[in-house]
């Protein structure tokens, strides 16, 4: 009997490395829209920090990674239906169904900015006397998207792969006096566009969320792999200073330093 279960277990473990050597030289189809610095345009020197992580950690391997721009309703269908592997989730809560590495990859602080350096984000109630900007299909706060449903009228959406930018220059245009957004990611196209004297900081929400790369739930055994290696790969750029490379090259702040005899512990970036 025991003699069985040995060889069962033994079994197991041979499939699973089977797997993985036979996933040594399979694609790596990453989507999302565009979100600088974490995803930029494909094909250029900055992809944005989450296709260069995922760059460092699979191609030593041998595998291709191969990075689309799409909706991210159209980014987020691909990932159920199988044809995506891995995006950056933006809430958890967005995407329960699929499977999250246990790496963090930063803060996802949901600030609001503004065109009226005089308006500032105070709570849901000050959202009254504006009208707000919002990306369809994004997973904001579960209080704004009520919002969103009592008072339509406040509200503005879009969608499509260019949603972001064309909210922006609603906003510059006065169309729309609020947006909420990722701090990291308005910041960083506030400075890149130079528009620093016509967007304006107003404050964030309390309750920060984490950033996480999510795999596809269409093939279960794959996607544990997929974890497996982001999770590893993640720790050894870390002690390495890898990581921390790509956090400045994308301006991303702050990194908590690691023991390099916890290649484990949890990263913190904002």
């Amino acid at each position: 009997m025991y003699g069985t279960i040995a060889a069962l277990f033994s079994i197991l473990i041979l499939c699973s490395l089977m797997s993985f050597s036979a996933m040594a030289q399979s694609t790596l189809v990453v989507v999302s829209d565009q979100w600088m610095p974490y995803y930029g345009e494909n094909g250029t020197r900055d992809e944005g920090y989450a296709v260069d992580v995922l760059r460092a950690i699979f191609e030593p391997k041998g595998w291709t990674v191969e990075y689309k721009e799409l909706p991210w309703q159209r980014a987020l269908d691909d990932m159920r239906n199988g044809h995506a592997d891995i995006t950056i989730s933006k809430s958890k809560e967005e995407t329960p169904d699929f499977i999250f590495s246990t790496q963090t990859l930063g803060k996802n602080a949901m600030c609001f900015y503004t065109n009226r350096p005089d308006w500032k984000f105070t709570g849901p109630d000050s959202l009254d006397t504006v009208k707000t900007g919002l990306v369809q299909g994004y997973g904001y706060r579960d209080w704004f998207l009520e919002k969103v449903r009592r008072k339509p009228h406040l509200f503005y959406s879009l969608h499509g792969n260019d949603a972001f930018p064309r909210l922006v220059s609603m906003l510059k245009e006065d169309r729309i006096q609020a947006l909420p957004g990722n701090q990291a990611v308005v910041d960083y196209y506030i400075q890149t566009n130079q528009l620093l004297d016509q967007v304006f900081f107003a404050g964030c929400v309390d309750d920060p969320e984490q950033l996480y790369f999510a795999i596809s739930p269409a093939n279960p055994l794959r996607s544990k792999l997929l974890v497996t290696a982001i999770d590893k790969g993640l720790a050894t750029m870390r002690v390495s200073g890898q990581l921390n490379y790509l956090l400045i090259k994308y301006n991303l702040k702050h990194w908590v330093p690691v023991k390099a005899d916890s290649p484990s512990a949890p990263n913190h970036t904002q």
